[in-house]
């Protein structure tokens, strides 16, 4: 009965859903809280003001997102709450990622002090996105995780040259999962992970166009890193790496815009749809 249903990383696309439902919420840092100026190329010159990158807090972003395997998604952010913190304002942001009848939520908290912009992604978020995305294929018997909260800092400056950071420590996420392969069967398996992003920098200024208008943009480039791990008794152990080469264009006022993930034949792109109040 193994040779009916053989879990696997290639027809295990929910698993690496999980893990990219966390980067995509590590990478949701959004847009300038002062006003809804273009941003005007700077030509590298130095910036004349700093500008926190933080979401509006009246406004929701709706994204879609489009794989080049055909398959498509979409996301909600907006801001839950603002808190004071020792005088400094701490934004709750929740995203909401749909995929067909699969919806994940994850939670940031963001910050701006000292002229960067910090983002949180926290453990508890992790959690809930591998559980929601891994149950229609197999029951996670138990989980164990490094490298949280993940940290994402960015210059306010925004101008070409300015850096994107992220924390040193990867994300690592170890699953013992059981997995049905028919209705009497299951077997155990183990899937382990480690997302590494690599830091990077704002590289150009550009106008982007989206079905939600058109935007005057900063663009950012940076990588991350993605090694996946199957393994089991019943079956070869399989392992996968990949780079993703990531493409982010934000706006003041507006945030992310657009984003494109490369990975060899793999893309990934993210486009800001429309913005409601």
């Amino acid at each position: 009965m193994l040779n009916k249903i053989q879990p696997s990383i290639r027809n295990a696309r929910q698993a690496r859903q999980a893990f990219f439902a966390l980067a995509i919420s590590a990478l949701s840092f959004a847009s300038c809280k002062d006003d809804k100026g273009n941003i005007k190329p700077d030509d590298g010159n130095p910036a004349t003001e700093d500008k926190a990158f933080l979401p509006n807090k009246d406004e929701v972003y709706t994204y879609r997102i489009s794989d080049s395997d055909g398959s498509k998604s979409s996301s909600t952010m907006k801001v839950v709450s603002v808190k004071d913190s020792s005088g400094i304002s701490v934004y709750n942001i929740e995203n909401e990622i749909k995929e067909g009848n699969v919806y994940v939520t994850t939670r940031n908290r963001a910050f701006s002090k000292d002229g960067v912009t910090t983002y949180e992604l926290f453990y508890e978020d992790a959690i809930n996105s591998l559980y929601a995305n891994t149950e229609e294929f197999a029951t996670i018997e138990k989980v164990t995780m490094k490298g949280f909260p993940q940290k994402q800092v960015m210059e306010n400056k925004g101008t070409v040259g300015s850096n994107i950071t992220f924390s040193k420590e990867p994300m690592e996420i170890g699953l013992e999962l059981l997995i049905p392969i028919d209705e009497n069967d299951s077997i155990e398996a183990d899937l382990e992970t480690k997302i590494t992003y690599l830091d990077g920098k704002a590289t150009k200024q550009e106008t982007i166009t989206t079905p939600a208008g058109t935007f005057n943009c900063t663009k950012w480039e940076y990588k991350y890193e993605m090694y996946l791990k199957l393994s089991s008794l019943f079956i070869p152990v399989e392992e996968k790496e990949f780079v993703y080469n990531v493409e982010l264009w934000t706006a003041p006022g507006i945030g992310i815009v657009k984003t494109v993930e490369t990975s060899d034949d793999d893309v990934s792109t993210t486009e800001l749809q429309k913005i409601t109040k």
